[in-house]
């Protein structure tokens, strides 16, 4: 086929076989990609149709309105026209790993039912802690949780929770969670674990706990205690409590559920959010886009 014959097909549009319709992906694939990504890109639904992009080359910089920026996007296509396919691969990785930066750093638009039974936050939960997270999702859950149940029974002037990879001795807290009592003294200290809590976890937290003042309660958010370990586990709780320290474990979806079943149906509404922002803080796309697309199925 000719290039004039081409020149009169496209002219015409008139599909032909192999072509390449830049508008039509930008709408079909790009455009949507973006809506589903918290338009990561822009919210324009017609991006293609900018003035810009209406030229009959890229390189016609004449009314663009920032010329400085266009300009160096010009020369950014021109070197990539010039690399081979496995650099101009790579770049294109490093254009998705930019992206990915950027979404880390936005807080998502969750939508948050009006109103949720306590059967649609079990369920919810259920749903959201069984994919394995390396633990952060249950530290979000729980950090919210706490943060909720400490304003609902005023029991917590403030709860903080550390970073996921952050090391108790990096951020000065004795454990995952602290919860603050009204003189900002340590008023309970949560260790989060998504799996069965071992006599080391147990050995380890009480060692970390008692190297800091005025401590009296420690609380383990795990699914369960270690099968083979519960009876080593159980005594070594009851010597601790026999020196001053007592020691907890529960299911956090049992919490919720026991805890929720005491209170109005608004702080269950409020527990929702919390668990957004503490996951907005943690900045892991899938885990909020998890999130996010649970929320979508509430049906108030």
């Amino acid at each position: 086929m000719t290039p004039l014959v081409i020149f009169y097909l496209f002219k015409h549009q008139i599909p032909v076989w192999g072509s390449w319709d830049a508008r039509s992906f930008a709408k079909h694939v790009i455009v949507p990609w973006v809506a589903d990504n918290h338009a990561v890109l822009g919210t324009s639904t017609e991006p293609y149709v900018s003035k810009p992009l209406r030229r009959s080359a890229l390189g016609d910089v004449s009314n663009v309105r920032n010329k400085a920026a266009w300009e160096a996007f010009i020369l950014f296509l021109q070197t990539l026209d010039q690399e081979d396919p496995g650099r101009l691969r790579q770049t294109f990785k490093r254009c998705l790993h930019s992206l990915a930066r950027k979404l880390k750093k936005q807080t998502f638009d969750y939508q948050i039912p009006h109103r949720i039974s306590l059967r649609q936050v079990t369920l919810l939960l259920a749903t959201f802690l069984e994919e394995p997270s390396k633990g952060l999702r249950p530290l979000a859950v729980s950090a919210a949780l706490l943060r909720v149940f400490g304003e609902a029974f005023s029991i917590f002037a403030e709860t903080q929770a550390q970073g996921l990879n952050e090391a108790d001795s990096a951020s000065g807290r004795p454990g995952d969670i602290v919860c603050y009592d009204a003189d900002k003294k340590p008023a309970l200290v949560v260790e989060v674990k998504d799996r069965d809590l071992t006599l080391l976890d147990l050995q380890d937290s009480v060692s970390k706990v008692m190297r800091s003042e005025g401590i009296s309660r420690l609380l383990f958010a795990v699914p369960r205690l270690h099968e083979q370990q519960r009876t080593e586990i159980e005594k070594r709780i009851e010597k601790e409590w026999a020196s001053g320290l007592n020691v907890y474990h529960i299911d956090i979806q049992v919490l919720a559920n026991t805890a929720f079943t005491l209170l109005d149906e608004t702080w269950r509404i409020k527990f929702l959010r919390e668990v957004g922002k503490e996951l907005d803080t943690r900045g892991d796309h899938s885990h909020r886009e998890k999130w996010r697309q649970i929320l979508l199925k509430v049906k108030a």
